[in-house]
């Protein structure tokens, strides 16, 4: 997992889990740490799914797998992640993490997103 730990989206996150005066743990990738952190501070989720989400795929084996799910098909790339979460606060890059997480949750075909009722 050390290897996963030097790509640039976890080196960035270790940056403002330290802004954030976190402590990182060694069983969990920085990335998913950071948005977990970010549940504890309050951010809201769109829907709870997310966060089973979050729970699940930080602790995959394959966290090479893990990695590759949440950025699948980001808007902009790689590149234009790692700037945006870099000129972001500690809780904003922890929300745009959560966000691209819920996006790719709604675009997986394989595991459809839950329906909110209309109240129809």
């Amino acid at each position: 997992m050390d290897h996963l730990r030097l790509l640039p989206l976890n080196l960035v996150a270790s940056l403002k889990l330290r802004a954030a005066g976190q402590t990182e743990y060694p069983g969990i990738l920085p990335v998913f740490q950071l948005m977990a952190w970010g549940l504890a501070s309050g951010i809201p989720l769109t829907h709870a799914r997310t966060e089973h989400e979050l729970a699940r795929l930080s602790k995959l084996d394959d966290q090479q797998n893990a990695l590759e799910y949440l950025v699948m098909g980001v808007p902009g790339g790689l590149p234009e992640l790692h700037r945006n979460l870099l000129k972001s606060p500690p809780k904003a890059a922890a929300r745009l993490l959560l966000d691209i997480l819920d996006l790719r949750l709604k675009a997986d075909p394989r595991n459809p997103y839950p329906v909110e009722p209309t109240g129809a």
